[in-house]
């Protein structure tokens, strides 16, 4: 190579490449310097721009409170035909946010988004190589996604709660107000367990990588093991019951009691426990393992 060329390819930033027409100039290298703000404003773009999360967010929605109409109306027209042991055990509160159950794999699942997308589309590369500081990136996809799934849990267990406890009041069954202390419990925990939920997903996505087994793990274990907790035997099943994150966080949106089982900010606290593990294990990967 002729030493004009070889001063071409050596030159800076600001000098113009081999190849580039007249008055392009080359584009600065990355300086690794982005502040945890650009990267806040970064991921709330992706986020935004990102077809599944309005799919996501919608659908959750229609489906709770759907769910919750069609509970409290079936509820509702039984309870008059209830035994005395079953209108003891009869919870308005569950019955009205049942839909929980979809609303935490939804949930989940736009939390695995933030993170699995950007490795299905490769462009996991271009935002490490934007911002190489990894813990800084995960901790702006963490608290990005805290604020758009905190409104949507709320909003979700609120539109939840009134319509099923209007469907119950409309068939004469015992049903709760706003203000009552177990619908505010429930509300406000339904909120908050749903972005666990959605941490959960951003956890166990950030270390599978894989859009479709974050899916698979998210019905696992908040699903499948919750369905087969009762037939485990002995003490096994009595400890999966108890302590297992998603049955534990899940009694905060309950009003009856169940003495065998953890109270319900108890409950909660063991699953935003074990989502604080998951997360320090996500960022530990995350920071040692290549793109």
């Amino acid at each position: 190579m002729s030493g004009s060329a070889a001063d071409t390819w050596t030159a800076g930033a600001n000098e113009l490449t081999p190849d580039a027409p007249r008055g392009r100039r080359k584009p600065p290298a990355p300086t690794g310097r982005a502040t945890f703000p650009h990267c806040l404003r970064a991921e709330w773009i992706k986020i935004r721009t990102m077809r599944s999360t309005g799919f996501v967010i919608l659908g959750t929605l229609a489906f709770c409170v759907g769910l919750a109409s069609l509970n409290g109306t079936s509820a509702g027209g039984d309870y008059a035909s209830m035994t005395a042991t079953d209108r003891a055990a009869f919870d308005p509160l569950a019955t009205s946010l049942r839909g929980y159950l979809v609303a935490q794999i939804a949930l989940g699942l736009l939390g695995g988004l933030v993170i699995t997308s950007e490795y299905g589309a490769r462009t996991i590369v271009s935002t490490l190589t934007a911002v190489p500081h990894r813990a800084r990136v995960l901790a702006a996809k963490a608290a990005v996604l805290i604020v758009v799934a905190l409104p949507v849990g709320l909003l979700v267990s609120l539109s939840g709660f009134l319509v099923g406890q209007a469907a119950l009041a409309g068939a004469d069954a015992p049903h709760l107000g706003p203000s009552d202390p177990q619908a505010l419990r429930g509300i406000w925990g339904g909120g908050l367990y749903l972005t666990l939920a959605a941490l959960f997903g951003l956890a166990i996505g950030t270390v599978i990588r894989s859009t479709t087994a974050t899916v698979t793990t998210l019905f696992g274990t908040m699903l499948i093991v919750q369905a087969f907790a009762p037939a485990l035997p002995g003490a096994v099943g009595d400890w999966v019951e108890k302590y297992w994150p998603s049955i534990a966080g899940g009694q905060i949106i309950t009003g009856y009691r169940d003495p065998a089982l953890l109270a319900p900010w108890s409950g909660l606290a063991v699953m935003a426990g074990c989502v604080a593990v998951l997360l320090t294990v996500a960022f530990i990967v995350f920071r040692k393992r290549d793109a």
